[in-house]
């Protein structure tokens, strides 16, 4: 597993695997983080606006998905492609049913929408860590991106209860808690069931794909989880401008930790 010159390249199709991969479980997270918020208090544009973002996102996965052929088996390829044009379709009847006489929420839909697409985000490789990565992934960028987005709300509803956005930057702090568990567990298991062993595994990872390993841990845990702390104190003492700008940042450094993530994973190093 030791690469003296670096981590192999990737190849354009795992590179688009990487890229739909990232924005199915983006669309995915925010579907399910939507569950959260108070309906009453946030109204109805809100969910529709982050439902539409996630059905933006979907919609991405797909035509990426349609475009390139992928490396995975034919059918395995064909359920995800049948699962992403399952989750937009739920997205939009959600998106529907929110201006539906009575404003229901219909939380069954976003349910739905949500567990759809994170099923299309899984790794390529099999196993149930894969897919507890992929959704503390999931859950990371949804509650990163709904936080960011109800950070703005404050500027158009200022008597908007401060104790949502309190309760969002906890929820963040335990999303990146999760994230930050699972990595240690996986390299940990990773190392132990290759040939290599676990010294030598780790060495491999921090010595000669560090560039990439070290980045992925300060964007993707060590930076999100000061900025966490951060968002949270600033929300306290109802800054909410200020809390909204560090999002801002905790929004681009998940998206690059996350990337790197994938980049890794699929490289070889194993659940990141």
């Amino acid at each position: 597993m030791c690469y003296p010159s670096g981590p192999p390249e990737v190849s354009v199709s795992s590179g688009v695997g990487i890229a739909t991969g990232f924005c199915t479980s983006a669309a995915g997270g925010i579907l399910i983080a939507l569950l959260l918020p108070p309906f009453q208090e946030l109204r109805r544009f809100f969910f529709a606006f982050n439902a539409s973002l996630a059905l933006a996102l979907l919609g991405a996965a797909a035509a990426m998905r349609d475009g390139t052929p992928a490396e995975a088996p034919e059918g395995a390829a064909r359920l995800a492609n049948v699962a992403v044009w399952i989750s937009m379709a739920l997205a939009v009847a959600y998106v529907a049913a929110l201006y539906l006489p009575g404003r229901r929420q219909a939380r069954g839909l976003l349910l739905a929408a949500g567990a759809d697409g994170w099923q299309t985000a899984r790794p390529g490789g099999p196993g149930w860590m894969f897919a507890a990565e992929a959704l503390a992934a999931a859950g990371l960028l949804g509650t990163v991106i709904v936080a960011m987005i109800l950070g703005h709300w404050y500027l158009v509803r200022p008597r908007l209860p401060v104790s949502h956005l309190v309760r969002f930057s906890l929820i963040l702090g335990g999303a990146i808690s999760v994230r930050a568990a699972l990595c240690v567990a996986g390299l940990t298991l990773a190392g132990a069931s290759s040939a290599a062993g676990l010294g030598a595994t780790l060495m491999d990872l921090a010595v000669h794909r560090g560039f990439f390993f070290w980045q992925r841990v300060f964007f993707g845990i060590v930076g999100p989880a000061a900025f966490a702390y951060m968002i949270h104190e600033t929300a306290r003492i109802k800054s909410t401008q200020s809390a909204t700008g560090i999002l801002y940042i905790a929004v681009v450094f998940v998206v690059i930790g996350e990337f790197l993530a994938r980049y890794l994973a699929v490289s070889g190093a194993g659940p990141m």
